[in-house]
Formats: structure tokens, sequence, C-alpha cells
């Protein structure tokens, strides 16, 4: 019987011991994730969340170092640009322990970083300044533009329809072009045509993205055009407390 209780006994202080471990691992994750957004959240706004993944997070504070974080923030302006989305990966991300427990540090390095921002395609729309000019994301995986512009040489306007690309061009401008052209309703000369199609292209007016991220691919998804980028070795600074 004793041996019995003995062992009820230690299984009962294991039991405890795997909640207390939990339970402390649950409280260094939500501390991580609010001494990283003091400095990752300021580029992307108040309503950005970050979020440390890996398990156990305690082996991460202890090294200092956390293998995986997210960050995701919408409704952000960019420039001119609003109602836009980022969704980005930081890998070893560094946070001593000691900054983490109290202690407070003005920096936070991180040794590679991936992001995703989505521009909304009605944003395309208002800066492009293109008369009725509209997309469509196919079932293909294209986008579609349709737009109403006069025609050299006639009283009328033409509806044309085309696969609207983005590219980057000099000095990292991203370009919005419109390939493909056709017209509806009206035969128009090839040569005619040929003065339309640079009507449709517009420059995106992108200033420099966050978290210094240089610009590798432009995607089109149903829900807006996808700009992706990446850095490496990149540190982030506190923002300075105007209240001291």
């Amino acid at each position: 019987m004793s041996a019995l209780l003995l062992l009820f006994g230690v299984s009962g202080v294991v039991a405890l011991a795997a909640v207390t471990v939990a339970a402390a691992d649950r409280y260094v994750a939500r501390e991580a994730e609010r001494r990283a957004s003091e400095y990752l959240s300021a580029p992307l706004g108040r309503d950005a969340r970050v979020r440390v993944h890996g398990s156990p997070f305690l082996t991460q504070a202890i090294r200092g170092r956390y293998d995986r974080v997210e960050v995701t923030a919408a409704g952000m302006q960019l420039g001119v640009l609003v109602g836009t989305s980022m969704r980005a990966h930081l890998v070893n991300v560094h946070l001593p322990l000691r900054d983490l427990v109290g202690r407070r540090a003005n920096e936070l390095s991180v040794e590679r970083l991936h992001g995703d921002l989505v521009i909304p395609y009605r944003e395309l729309v208002r800066v492009s300044r293109i008369p009725g000019l509209r997309f469509a994301y196919s079932d293909d995986d294209r986008l579609i533009a349709t737009a109403r512009v006069p025609v050299p040489g006639i009283s009328q306007l033409a509806r044309l329809s085309g696969e609207a690309v983005a590219s980057i061009g000099d000095g990292g401008t991203v370009w919005v072009r419109v390939r493909n052209v056709s017209v509806a309703g009206i035969t128009l000369p090839g040569l005619v045509l040929s003065q339309l199609v640079p009507a449709l292209a517009f420059p995106v007016p992108l200033p420099p993205l966050p978290y210094g991220l240089r610009i590798e691919g432009l995607t089109p998804t149903a829900d807006g055009l996808q700009v992706s980028g990446s850095a490496a070795a990149v540190t982030f600074r506190r923002p300075v407390d105007p209240a001291g």
C-alpha cells in the first residue's frame, strides 16, 4: 500500500511539474511576442500581430534566439496606397534572455526574413488614372484588365481588354502593363492599336518596403497584387518614446 501511495505521489509531482513547465512555456511565448512587438510593429502600424512559433519556447528563450517569428498586419497605409496587408516570416530572431525578463535593450537582430505585401486592385485602379480600368482575377491565375480609352482619330471610346502583368523596371519601380490587347466591337488597324497599348501602362507608387525588404517577385492573387521580398541581417531598433 505504501509503495502504491508513493507511486501516486511521484506521478502527481511529475504531473504538477509538467503543468508548471507548460505554463512557464506559454508565459515565455507571450513575453517574447510582447517584447518583439516593441520592435516589429512600428513599421506596420499598431494593429500588427507578432507570433513566435516553435516549441519549447523556454529552450529558445534560454539561448536567446527564436527560430521563427511571424508578423501579420492588415489595413496598412503604404505611401499613398491604403488597405494593404502584409505577412512576414523572420528566421533566427535574437532576443537575449536578460532583455526578455526585464532589462531593455535598444536593438533586435534578425538573420533573414521574407515578406509578402498585398495591394488591393482597387488601389491600383485609383493610382493608375486610366478611365474605366477594372481588374479581374481569372481561374487560370491571370489578371485580366479592361478599360475604356479614346481612339486616336475617332471620337469614340474603345473597350480594351488584355492580361495585366506587373514587372520591376529601372530603379526598382513597379510597373503594370497590359499585353495581348483586344478591342471589343471595333476593328482597329494594328498601328492604331499599338498607339493605345502604352495608355494602359502605369507605375505603382511604392515607397521603400517595410523591414528593408528588396522586391523579388510580383504575383497576382485573388485579393490583390502580391509583392514579395526578402532581406538579411536586419537590425530593428525600438522607437523612441517622446514621453521619455
